[in-house]
């Protein structure tokens, strides 16, 4: 193809999915005020943001997955790697990492963001010192009787620790003991300051709500029982001091938080700018201990930072290594349990144990098979939402109908589409909205709803999940949340910031969440969408009842598909070495 042929096919491309009208702001920058005349160069750097929306740091030059639109290049006249070599030397808007250019040549192949190359490299160095500040550096020794103990003694050797596990296997336990035990070491005369955050409001009140649960388990005198139920429980973005409509932060390297330790939870759902902000944040003697469960899905937005950080910290040839522990064993299920079975099936991708379990009916776990594309598919799924509805607009009070949310809850792979969440919540508001005698979209008593986008002002984060209930003073209804300190606070209907109806969540805004009963809904088709991470994210929400409805061989094909997001995260720590 000539120069010109290539130009003309990435024009109309770019019009098409999936390109977006940012990218072709973003092509037009290159060409104009960096006068990039490369018609790969500009290609590349499209589908460079195409590879981010799509949770990837770069966009690997030598694997190029092209999408349809672009499908006229084809493989034959893409440039091969010598050739992207001696562009990104001659490019005025490709450089190395020394240059102040928007691309950034790096790696063998990467093509990245600039700011996602810093974000990447600076979190890379800034962790990597942080694991250097230990006393003790040790593996974790798998014949160990107690891996939680050992979590903690090593935690309180290190200024850096993750402790991650999947559901029920004592991470909030492990975590409330280091900090009882860190806190009575402690040798200066200033009480130890410690603070505990995670993602998003819902997943901070739960953590509050564990911690103070967990302390029955502990015999503790009322000083140090009053000093751990006073350790401020608050999203990340509270922490730093998110600034309205921008993405900078109050807290940064030069205005550190005030803390001696600081406990993340949820950490997997922290994208890669979040993450590095975060750490940017805390002073180098301050403790970080980084919770999670590395076979949860990776964050919504850009990385893998909490999967990248707990394979780094098991390469005896990173400086991460010995940092941390996998706890195993758990405590909220039996060996037998459905939901058990069927999550550990998933990591390992164990298929007789899959097809064993859809095969029986058992009163934790159930397989309804979804073949029918129509909404008659949805109808078994509708009735229980609205049963479950019904109870909870039926409820004493506003504590139990706030409670109600974590007693169900129906969960989606997709936003769009007939099985997506919108179109669930629409047809199950329409049927609800009928009992309650009010036009489909109205605010009625039960009705709960997800916030979309973050308000400063109002704290309320994107994910945050509260219930429309009347006020008992007045009768009003008014939007409920969870604050900071497990109470919930009222919103008027008219300050909300952008919202849905919660009848039925996307999995990736269920993380952070836990439910005595989940129904998850997937597609009657095969989807390279679906993973094994979604399914067992999925599957992990449910404490007490999992109920599966999909496509069979679709279900099992998404199980054995693993998807790992393009980052150089766990090279840049080994090269901190």
């Amino acid at each position: 193809m000539s120069t010109e042929s290539i130009r003309e096919t990435l024009k109309h491309a770019l019009h098409l999915e999936p390109f977006t009208a940012a990218d072709r702001v973003f092509v037009d920058l290159l060409e104009n005020d960096f006068s990039e005349t490369n018609p790969f160069a500009l290609a590349a750097a499209a589908l460079c943001l195409a590879a981010i929306r799509e949770g990837h740091s770069y966009f690997d030059l030598c694997s190029p997955q092209l999408p349809p639109s672009l499908s006229e290049l084809g493989s034959d006249n893409w440039p091969l790697l010598e050739t992207w070599r001696s562009t990104a030397l001659e490019s005025p808007s490709i450089g190395d990492k020394s240059a102040s250019k928007p691309l950034v040549f790096d790696g063998e192949s990467a093509l990245y963001l600039r700011k996602y190359f810093e974000y990447e490299n600076r979190l890379a160095i800034d962790i990597s010192s942080k694991a250097t500040h230990s006393h003790f550096t040790s593996s974790e020794d798998p014949d160990a009787p107690d891996l939680q103990k050992q979590a903690v003694a090593q935690a309180l050797l290190n200024r850096f620790y993750i402790i991650s596990g999947g559901p029920g296997t004592g991470k909030t336990t492990t975590v409330l003991d280091y900090l009882i035990q860190a806190i009575q070491s402690r040798e200066s005369e200033r009480i130890c300051r410690i603070a505990a955050i995670a993602p998003t409001g819902k997943a901070a009140a739960r953590l509050s709500e564990s911690i103070r649960n967990g302390l029955a388990r502990f015999e503790l005198d009322e000083t140090l029982e009053a000093q751990l139920l006073a350790i401020p429980c608050m999203t990340v973005h509270r922490l730093l001091q998110g600034l309205p409509n921008r993405v900078s932060f109050r807290r940064n390297r030069m205005n550190l938080i005030e803390f001696d330790i600081l406990v993340v939870d949820e950490s997997s759902m922290i994208d890669l700018p979040l993450m590095q902000k975060l750490v940017d944040a805390i002073p180098s003697e301050c403790s970080l201990v980084l919770i999670g469960d590395h076979n949860q899905l990776s964050s919504v937005e850009v990385g893998s930072v909490f999967g990248d950080l707990t394979r780094s910290a098991n390469d005896p040839q990173s400086p991460l290594y010995g940092k941390s522990t996998a706890l195993e064993k758990t405590y909220r299920f039996s060996e037998k349990s459905s939901i058990y079975l069927f999550c550990e099936a998933c990591k390992s991708n164990d298929t007789p144990t899959i097809e064993t379990l859809f095969d029986a009916k058992r009163d934790d776990f159930s397989f309804d098979p979804i073949e029918d594309g129509s909404t008659k598919s949805l109808e078994p799924i509708i009735n229980r939402i609205v049963k479950a509805h019904k109870e909870r607009a039926n409820a004493a009070n506003l504590e139990s109908a706030f409670h109600s949310i974590g007693e169900f809850a129906t969960l989606t792979p997709f936003n769009r589409g007939l099985f997506g969440a919108q179109s669930i919540n629409r047809i199950a508001d329409a049927r609800i909205s009928r009992f309650h005698e009010m036009e489909p979209g109205s605010f009625y008593a039960g009705l709960p709803i997800i916030i979309l986008e973050n308000n400063y002002d109002l704290e309320l984060f994107n994910g945050d999940i509260g219930i429309v209930w009347p006020k008992r003073s007045s009768g009003e209804l008014f939007a409920w949340f969870s604050d900071s300190n497990s109470a919930l606070k009222p919103v008027r209907l008219n300050w909300l910031p952008k919202h849905a109806p919660a009848f039925c969540l996307t999995i990736h805004k269920s993380q952070g969440s836990e439910f005595e009963e989940v129904v998850g809904v997937f597609s009657s088709e095969d989807n390279d969408f679906i993973s094994r991470q979604l399914v067992y994210t999925c599957a992990s929400r449910a404490k007490r009842r999992l109920s599966i409805y999909g496509n069979r061989t679709a279900l099992e094909a998404a199980i054995q598909r693993s998807v790992k997001r393009a980052t150089l995260l766990e090279e840049r720590i080994l090269a901190c070495k």
